[in-house]
């Protein structure tokens, strides 16, 4: 159940980042042609495009670790040779990858917490809306990592 509930997280995660990296090639776009032909530069010019892609950013890190595309070395499978202790490592790696988004989520959580009652001014909305991506992201990246964390080794892994 885990396992499915990754998935749709991440092709959920996938579809919003696409979408919003779509809503800011078009937002920057209009404020460029804005800027340059009409000469009149939208209020929102900076803010919104901003908020966007934060967003866009840390949601797309959901599906990057549930395809595990996140760049990394890979150099210890050329030092460690055994399928089980490679396979320690990885779980390993997955509870401090799991320890850190917990970390970082609270203190995001903390930094929205902060500045829920200021407001952008051209958008007239909490700044605590740009920090609260955060700990959304890492919430539903913790998801992620604790299905990888309970899956079964592979087969390799178990010889």
């Amino acid at each position: 159940m885990l396992n499915r509930l990754s998935a749709i997280l991440s092709g959920i995660s996938k579809a919003f980042a696409a979408l919003a990296v779509a809503l800011l090639a078009i937002l920057i776009t209009y404020v460029v042609f804005a800027r340059f032909v009409t000469h009149s530069t939208p209020h929102w010019a900076e803010e919104l495009p901003r908020l966007v892609l934060v967003w866009s950013a840390f949601i797309g890190g959901v599906a990057c670790s549930y395809e595990r595309s996140h760049l990394m070395a890979g150099l210890l499978p050329f030092v460690v040779r055994s399928p089980r202790v490679l396979n320690v490592f990885e779980r390993v790696n997955q509870v401090l990858v799991i320890a850190g988004l917990v970390a970082l989520g609270y203190a995001g959580w903390q930094l929205a917490e902060l500045t829920k009652d200021q407001t952008l001014p051209a958008l007239d909305v909490s700044a605590g809306t740009v920090y609260l991506a955060l700990p959304f992201a890492c919430a539903v990246t913790i998801v992620v990592h604790l299905a990888q964390l309970f899956s079964p080794a592979p087969a390799a892994a178990k010889d």
